[in-house]
Parts: C-alpha cells; sequence; structure tokens
C-alpha cells in the first residue's frame, strides 16, 4: 500500500520559486505541501564543501557531490556535433534548489525584451507587459535583498529604488576596465546582485570572502537560509525531501490534476499526494519533462498543456562566451565577484541583427579559466617559464559577455535513455542559428579594442560560440494567449487544466540577455497573489 498525503497546495519542486512561492501561500492558513527530489543542506554540510574545495583546490566543489548523483541529480541528454550539451552541470535538486549555488545576478529585463517578436521579429512577445509586471520585479528585489545603485543609463524604468546601494566598484572596475570602456562610449554601471551590501533582514553584509558559492558570512541570498526557515514556523507547511514526482494523474474528465505519484529516494516506497491545487516549480528542463511524463490516455495524450502542441518547442538558454587578457600592469584580487557590468549591447538599437548581450570583466588570478592562457603565454618553445607564469597571472583578466538566444531549440523525451526510476530523461537539442551566432561574433570584435583601451598586451581567442550554454535552460512551456502560442496562460495555469499552474522560467515564452532570477521570484509573487485572490498590488 502506497502512502497518501493531502494538501491544500502541493508545489513540486523546493527551490527558489516553489520556497517563495510557499511561504507566501502560508499566510492563506491552507495546508502546503512541498516535494523535493534532493536532500537538506545543513551549515555544516556548507562548511564542509567549503573546506574541502580549499584544501583541494576545486573550483568545482558543489552541492550533491557526496550524495548520490544516479538520483539527485537532473537528467538529460542531448544531442552531437557540439551543438547541444548536458543540461545537469549546474542544475540542483535539494532544498534550495540551484539557488543554493548561483552567483546571486537580479539584473532586471528591459521593457522590450517582452516583445521581441513585435519590435524586431523574432522570438515570442510574453502576454504580460514590462509595466504589468515591474511591480512585482521591485517586490522580488526587496524579497531577495538586492544591492543595486540608480546608475545605469540603459535601464528600462523602475518604479522604486533598490533595497540598499550598490557595492562599490572593485580597482579593476574603477582603474581600469571603467575608463577603459568610457573611452569607447560604453558606459559601465554598478551589477544588482542579491548580495547584501548592508546588514538586510538579519543577514550579514559582504564580507568579501570569496567563496560566494557557499558564501561564509550568509551575505549571499538562499532559499534555504531566507525563506525555509520561514515557513518551517508554520504549522500549516511541509516540506518532504528526497521525495521524487514522478507523474501527475489527471481525473476522468480530463480539466483536473487528481493526485501526484511519488517515490521515496531512499527506500523506492511510493506516496501519493492529494491536492486541490497543484504547482510545478521543477526549472527549465524537469518542467516540461514531468508535463509529457504525465501524458494520459485521453484528453492529454501528447502531454499535460500540449493541447496546441508548442509544450518542448523554442527551448532557449544563454551564451557566456569569454576571453582573456594580460592587461600588462597588476589588475588587483576579485572579490569573488564583479562588480561593473554594463548593459550597453542590450540597449542597442540594431537587435534585428544580433542578439542582445552584456558585459563584465573580472580580474583572473583566482579563477579557474585563465590557466591554459597563463600557461601558452610562459611558453617558450617547449619550455615554461615560472617566472614568466608569476610575473603574467596578476596582470590577467577576463572579459565575459551573456548573450539572448532566439530561441530554436527542443526538448522532448528519450526512451533509449532512462533515470534511475526507469522514467525517460529529458533530450534536448539546441542548434544555434546564425542570428544567435552573431554575438560573439560580434563580441570578438569588441574583445580586442577593449583590450587595447586597457592597455594589454595579450589577448586570447573568444571562446567557442556555444560556450555556457546548460546554465539557464527556458521556454519549453511558454506562457501565451492561447494553447496554439503556449502551454500555460498569462496567470500560468495549464490550458485544459483548472489546478495545475507552472512557475520556473520554462514559462518564459522569450528570454532576453539578463539572468532569468529576478523574473522568477517576480512571477512566484504574482502567482501566489492569483491563488489567493489578490493579484492587485
Amino acid at each position: 500500500m502506497s502512502e497518501e498525503i493531502r494538501a491544500d497546495y502541493c508545489i513540486a519542486g523546493g527551490g527558489i520559486a516553489g520556497v517563495i512561492l510557499a511561504s507566501k501561500l502560508a499566510a492563506s492558513g491552507k495546508q502546503v505541501l512541498i516535494l523535493d527530489q534532493g536532500p537538506r543542506f545543513t551549515e555544516s554540510d556548507r562548511a564542509n564543501m567549503l573546506l574541502r574545495s580549499r584544501e583541494t583546490l576545486n573550483d568545482f566543489a558543489d552541492y550533491n557531490d557526496d550524495v548520490a548523483a544516479a538520483t539527485l541529480t537532473p537528467h538529460s541528454s542531448a544531442g552531437d556535433e557540439n551543438e547541444a550539451v548536458e543540461w545537469v552541470a549546474q542544475r540542483l535538486f535539494g532544498v534550495g534548489g540551484t539557488a543554493l549555488h548561483f552567483e546571486g545576478l537580479m539584473i532586471r529585463p528591459r521593457e522590450d525584451d517582452l516583445k521581441v517578436k513585435t519590435l524586431y521579429g523574432y522570438g515570442r512577445d510574453w502576454p504580460v507587459s514590462y509595466s504589468e509586471f515591474e511591480p512585482w520585479l521591485l517586490r522580488a528585489e526587496q524579497e531577495i535583498g538586492v544591492a543595486g545603485d540608480d546608475d545605469n543609463p540603459y535601464a528600462s524604468p523602475r518604479s522604486g529604488p533598490f533595497p540598499m546601494p550598490g557595492h562599490p566598484f572593485s580597482y579593476f572596475d574603477r582603474e581600469i576596465l571603467g575608463p577603459a570602456l568610457a573611452s569607447l562610449g560604453i558606459v559601465g554601471h554598478s551589477c544588482p546582485r542579491g548580495t547584501a551590501s548592508e546588514p538586510y533582514r538579519g543577514r550579514s553584509s559582504c564580507m568579501a570572502c570569496r567563496a560566494c558559492k557557499f558564501c561564509p558570512s550568509g551575505a549571499r541570498y538562499s532559499p534555504d537560509r531566507v525563506h525555509v526557515p520561514i515557513i518551517e514556523g508554520q504549522p500549516n507547511v511541509t516540506i518532504l525531501e528526497s521525495v521524487s514526482l514522478r507523474r501527475l494523474e489527471t481525473g476522468a474528465q480530463g480539466d483536473r490534476v487528481v493526485a501526484a505519484h511519488c517515490t521515496r529516494v531512499e527506500d523506492g516506497t511510493a506516496l501519493v499526494v492529494r491536492a486541490e491545487n497543484f504547482i510545478l516549480a521543477l526549472g527549465g528542463v524537469e518542467t516540461p519533462r514531468m508535463l509529457m511524463l504525465s501524458a494520459d490516455g485521453g484528453v492529454h495524450s501528447a502531454g499535460l498543456g500540449n493541447m496546441g502542441g508548442q509544450l518542448g518547442r523554442r527551448f532557449s538558454d544563454h551564451l557566456n562566451p569569454y576571453v582573456t587578457y594580460d592587461v600588462g600592469r597588476p589588475v588587483g584580487s576579485r572579490l569573488g565577484f564583479e562588480t561593473m557590468v554594463s548593459d550597453h549591447f542590450r540597449a542597442q538599437e540594431n537587435r534585428r541583427e544580433h542578439p542582445s548581450f552584456w558585459i563584465l570583466a573580472s580580474p583572473a588570478m583566482d579563477w579557474f579559466p585563465i590557466g591554459n592562457e597563463a600557461v601558452s603565454w610562459a611558453t617558450r618553445g617547449d619550455t615554461l617559464s615560472l617566472d614568466d607564469l608569476r610575473e603574467s597571472i596578476p596582470r590577467m583578466a577576463t572579459l565575459a559577455a551573456m548573450t539572448e538566444l532566439e530561441g530554436e531549440g527542443a526538448l522532448e523525451l528519450d526512451e533509449d535513455n532512462l533515470d534511475p526510476f526507469g522514467s525517460p530523461v529529458a533530450k534536448v537539442t539546441m542548434r544555434l542559428t546564425e542570428w544567435d551566432r552573431r554575438a560573439p561574433t560580434k563580441l570578438a570584435e569588441l574583445a580586442p579594442q577593449i583590450g587595447e583601451a586597457m592597455g594589454a598586451v595579450q589577448v586570447a581567442d573568444l571562446t567557442p560560440a556555444e560556450f555556457g550554454l546548460g546554465y539557464h535552460p527556458s521556454g519549453a512551456t511558454a506562457m501565451a494567449e492561447s494553447p496554439d502560442d503556449g502551454v500555460c496562460d498569462s496567470n500560468l495555469k495549464v490550458f485544459g487544466l483548472e489546478n495545475l499552474h507552472l512557475v520556473s522560467n520554462s514559462v518564459f515564452p522569450h528570454m532576453g540577455a539578463n539572468p532569468p532570477t529576478l523574473m522568477i521570484v517576480g512571477l512566484a509573487l504574482r502567482l501566489a497573489a492569483h491563488l489567493e485572490g489578490n493579484a492587485a498590488l
């Protein structure tokens, strides 16, 4: 016999979206249940991971390193020709989700990001305007605790200030990068981050530990440190860790989800959740996959919400190419994060010609990507000069970009590859379009100019165009006005089902160059208000 649990709200996914959504729904007094396939990580776990990463000089040390990877890591398969990648390395199961280790970038969309089809002829328009969504972005900044300054001349309008001032520019940004950009007519401005620049709601201000993934001070926002303690104090909220959702069951009429069928990871026992409302908050890959795995023999035979054939279509992501410089003079130490960015190329007037992107640069002396260039530049013939290596590393910096994509990928089930529970994994195909490749081409033209402006004596080649795929999967369950254009409506309700909602970057019709996290939080806050009948701010 399987165990059965009842709730008013069943939220699948204990990441930033699910946890913040639950924190708001808890005020209703209704029973809220959160399911997450991963474990809960303690402060002791965090400290041990940080210690090991320092002892072993391992920049890749991460959460889930010590758990059963075959069971607890999101699974996917991908195409060949280096045009698709495994969407695994940057994703996390666990209470707190991927926000356990994210960089805390809280950059807003631009107003035109939400209507690219109308303005520029590519992608898809959002069914929600920027002016409607903007107040929720402001609330999201307050909820997370975002540090930023109102110094971005390229930004779209905002209705209120940042919760706290931005982090002061580093030596490199102030003395080297900023003046170089200015000489090219590019404005460098503060980078909004979910890392406190001053004490905020019980969190410490940043101590520049340079260990942001684990953040010993607690200055960087993490769901398990901020919102999980809040909801755990509510008698009507339950978090079940290490529980894997396997499928959603629809009723006889096909208009409602009646149960969530789950498996406990540790012992394989079955668990059934019956609820009035179900919300999938499983991220950009697992959310569409779950809708596909939940296909029934009736109305939803092609997958839940797939009434117009849109489930899994127009999958997207970001590219994150970078280039390395020997600036020719000491660049200072990296703070653990960058303090200056530029949206200059997000505000371009020729967006039909190439994708938008934003840029940032950083001292690289304690950042792993410089290794190949540092060794190459310090090698004469077949001999590596340690003296040259020691001299060059303190002079090295990287310039990186985050670029938007047209969104022509696809996500489907891979029947030939099964997860540990016997279900097909997600197969992602992500071949870049000719238009997608124009942003790295533009960056390759720009990089030497910035290098010259900084006084660089060496400039490496830009990384391959596909570099960085897998960080921000999105778009496979888009919100739309009708099933012909997406999977859920503007209130995130899945088409054809009365009680199933989604909250994830998978619902983005189009993703501009900005990281998705702030928008996900805004959507979670907006959904909570809608579900409780308080949609108006």
